[in-house]
């Protein structure tokens, strides 16, 4: 054990790497969405229509949007890489307060009178 109390992880590299996994899982979840999200989308084929009149104005859908699986899955892996960043950088925050490594030593309790 440190001085801390913490256990002792290993090598530094070992540790290095448990210190950067979240944040590397994180951008390659984020990576894989922009690289859904960057393909071009397939035109879909509804079959064939009859010739039409021509409407006197624009027809304009109404809500109808048509977004593939793929684009789904891109957007849904942007936003859990960006919760999972948001997560990772709030709780290294955290503990670079609650070890004392930021405001040297100057962070104290709501409650203390001392001042």
């Amino acid at each position: 054990m440190d001085p801390r109390g913490n256990r002792d992880a290993g090598p530094a590299g070992t540790r290095l790497l448990g210190r950067l996994a979240v944040p590397l899982v994180a951008l390659a979840m984020l990576l894989a969405g922009l690289v859904l999200l960057a393909r071009p989308v397939p035109q879909e084929d509804f079959g064939w229509f009859a010739y039409a009149p021509l409407a006197a104005r624009p027809v304009v859908p109404q809500g109808l949007v048509f977004m593939g699986a793929e684009t789904w899955t891109g957007v849904a892996l942007i936003g859990a890489g960006l919760l999972v960043l948001a997560f990772w950088s709030g709780y290294r925050a955290g503990r670079q307060i609650r070890d004392g490594r930021i405001g040297n030593g100057q962070i104290r309790d709501r409650d203390d009178d001392s001042r």
